[in-house]
């Protein structure tokens, strides 16, 4: 399909996706609660499969215009810390937004369908710039990706170390921010009880606005597997310190924060390093895949886990996850070690670039 066809595809069934929902919600009178419902996991199946797509074809685009090293650690940061901007406000101005007319959350759900339509209007634009782009830019034109599942079994190993890493690095961070906030407000239900809110927002802020500059640090100074390592080892003794003493809960809250800021713009950008070119939106979609099925089963477990054995051993999870996302990020640095050191690669020593202007 290519990328600019793929994305004017996807952003449809998102926009697509987010119309039906609104529909749904004004359907209750007619066809009832049940009849709404089924509607509305109609138009929620249509936007993810739009939503996810669109993530990886993003990824896809990204890597295109910033490969061989090149900014590509800063450019994956700024369209994480965008990301996390939208996370961010669809958890905290949801009901703000449902406050201000007797509609509800249906105005809510409104003003969503409206941002995707703006989302599609970014994609159109996207394209033709990419268009033009090609047209004044001396640069040879995207290799055509082929559906070829057998080239997956020839992806470099460094590949499925990192897939497993993400995995195993969000499994210790998502489901925590979903529970941060009750976790505080259990543990601390007097003290600091005006922080209860605080996990989630400082986790996502903070992820916002430090992304984009830790990409550009990762840019100059290479090292992305010790990087990983670096984050990942933080995330042990914050959890520890959350499930074991009565610390003030932002110390721990904050060390998350920054680890997250730190390891998936190290992570999300070795893709297009180790990854032919014309293989990396499939590398990016097999990797999102990965981490979707695995948070599903992880998220089951941590409620399991909560519902019979307490917050603080969700926390002694998370730190067991985070342990083992070390120990990958380990192997990484090994397997980086014999097989070129890619990863490893500066902005610096990067090869000349050789785009240039046509006169």
């Amino acid at each position: 399909l290519g990328l600019r066809l793929a994305s004017l595809i996807f952003v449809s069934l998102t926009l697509i996706g987010s119309i039906i929902v609104v529909i749904s919600s004004f359907l209750i009178p007619r066809i009832g609660t049940t009849g709404a419902y089924v509607v509305l996991l109609i138009g929620r199946f249509t936007f993810g499969m739009g939503a996810e797509s669109l993530n990886v074809i993003q990824s896809a685009m990204v890597a295109r215009w910033f490969s061989e090293g090149k900014e590509l650690a800063m450019a994956f940061g700024l369209v994480l810390a965008m990301s996390r901007l939208g996370d961010f406000l669809a958890l905290n101005i949801g009901n703000t937004i449902a406050g201000l007319t007797s509609l509800g959350f249906k105005l809510t759900l409104i003003v969503g369908a409206c941002l995707c339509g703006l989302s599609t209007i970014c994609v159109i634009l996207y394209s033709l710039l990419d268009k033009l782009a090609e047209k004044s830019i001396a640069r040879p034109p995207p290799p055509k990706e082929v559906i070829n599942f057998k080239a997956v079994r020839h992806f470099d190993p460094r590949f499925w170390i990192v897939s497993f890493t993400v995995l195993i690095y969000y499994s210790a961070v998502t489901p925590f921010v979903a529970i941060g906030s009750d976790f505080v407000s259990s543990n601390w239900p007097n003290k600091y009880s005006y922080l209860a809110i605080t996990p989630t927002p400082v986790v996502i802020l903070s992820s916002m606005c430090l992304s984009p500059v830790l990409g550009k640090v990762l840019d100059l100074v290479g090292y992305r597997p010790y990087f990983v390592a670096c984050g990942s080892l933080a995330l042990i003794p914050a959890y520890y310190l959350l499930a074991f003493t009565k610390v003030a809960p932002y110390v721990s809250t904050v060390i998350i924060g920054l680890s997250f800021s730190l390891v998936p713009s190290a992570l999300w950008p070795s893709i297009p390093l180790i990854i032919p070119e014309e293989n990396t939106a499939t590398a990016f979609g097999l990797m999102t895949s990965i981490q979707n099925l695995g948070l599903t089963i992880v998220n089951y477990l941590v409620n399991v886990i909560i519902e019979y054995a307490g917050y603080h051993w969700a926390m002694v999870f998370f730190a067991t996850m985070a342990c083992c996302g070390f120990l990958l990020s380990e192997l990484l640095i090994v397997f980086d070690m014999n097989l070129g050191k890619q990863l490893c690669k500066t902005k610096s020593s990067a090869p000349p670039d050789e785009i240039k202007e046509i006169n």
